[in-house]
């Protein structure tokens, strides 16, 4: 936009405006030249800035530290931070090894847990310890029995098994946080209404999405159903968060409902005849395309207040429409079956639940 306004140009201007009756030398090496030189690349320097400007005041996915201070500065939204993951484990060893808090624990990848308290294993062998995640991260949803090594091994213990581990969740993105932020632009919440609760719930770490349902159980009532950064139902440290967060700013007399949505497993299974790629890129291209599809289902259903209950109702996965994101892969020249969870039937989500996909085989 003003790439012509560079310091050459601008000093030229600058002296060709000098009137020669003021008998001023303009040449080369001149004092006017002298002059003219720093403060036009001062000016240039301006020129090139303003781009950025408009990222500043017209905020998208693409403009960086601006959406920060947008989001804080005009609509008091901070960006959130992630949650951390927790799981079990089952030590095992000799009667009264102590194992102390803060024993580290690691992957084969090198994701790092922290026992939480110490643990003394008891005659029978074995004890049951918490862990938590040394960082935040939905990596460190790790899968049972992932623990593999430690930093400083104990005396006297003999083996450890992790469970499940669950509840981390992802740094607000950009995308994300913009979203918040166009949100509160398009649907002002204000007076304890549908959107105040989606705001006050969307504020808490961890939480990717929210379905509020006015008039739940009736006048007074307010219920919400959390769907975690993962967009898989919430942990119960994140439903915890938001009661608290509401409690302190709902209205007087608002009897507020919150929980985890619950959960639609989704399995896909395609056979396919293929032409230059190979049945595994297919398989990941497909749990990328499914990924984005099931999001795309659970953000047009909850990005909503409904005003009664009789609003809240069921939502399809439609069966065609993950068969066109199989056949639009690059390399799929024709399927010979799909099934979605066992049939080639549309699948219907329960209004309390969300699709999380579980399993994809492309043979």
């Amino acid at each position: 936009m003003f790439e012509d306004r560079t310091t050459e140009n601008l000093k030229k201007e600058a002296l060709a405006a000098i009137a020669p009756e003021t008998g001023v030398s303009t040449l080369a090496g001149s004092y006017a030249d002298a002059v003219a030189g720093p403060l036009c690349q001062l000016v240039s320097n301006l020129y090139k800035a303003l781009p950025a400007v408009t990222s500043m005041l017209f905020i998208d996915e693409s403009s960086g530290k601006f959406i920060d201070l947008v989001a804080r500065d005009y609509h008091d939204l901070t960006r959130r931070a992630g949650t951390r993951a927790r799981c079990t484990v089952t030590l095992t060893g000799k009667a009264g090894t102590a194992i102390p808090a803060g024993t580290v624990f690691l992957t084969g990848t090198g994701l790092q847990f922290l026992l939480l308290e110490s643990v003394v294993i008891g005659s029978g062998g074995s004890a049951v310890g918490g862990l938590e995640a040394a960082e935040v991260g939905s990596a460190y949803n790790i899968a049972p029995k992932t623990l593999s090594r430690m930093y400083v091994n104990i005396p006297g213990l003999e083996g450890y098994v992790n469970g499940q581990g669950e509840g981390g969740t992802d740094r607000e993105s950009d995308a994300a946080l913009f979203q918040r932020v166009d949100e509160a632009r398009k649907r002002p919440a204000t007076s304890g209404n549908g959107w105040d609760y989606r705001r006050w719930a969307m504020e808490v770490d961890g939480v990717g999405e929210v379905k509020v349902v006015e008039l739940w159980d009736g006048p007074g009532t307010v219920g919400l159903t959390l769907v975690d950064s993962g967009f898989e139902g919430a942990s119960p440290e994140i439903v915890e968060a938001v009661e608290t967060n509401i409690r302190s700013k709902r209205p007087p007399g608002a009897d507020v409902t919150v929980s985890a949505a619950k959960e639609t497993e989704i399995r896909v299974s395609a056979a396919v005849v293929l032409s230059g790629t190979s049945a595994g890129a297919v398989r990941t291209e497909l749990e990328s395309r499914l990924g984005g599809y099931l999001r795309q289902l659970i953000q047009t259903k909850y990005q909503t207040i409904c005003y009664g209950p009789e609003e809240d109702q069921p939502y399809t996965l439609l069966y065609n429409r993950v068969l066109a994101l199989l056949l639009s892969i690059e390399g799929v020249e024709n399927f010979t079956s799909l099934t979605v969870n066992g049939g080639t039937e549309d699948v219907t989500v329960p209004a309390d639940s969300v699709p999380v996909l579980k399993e994809v085989q492309v043979t």
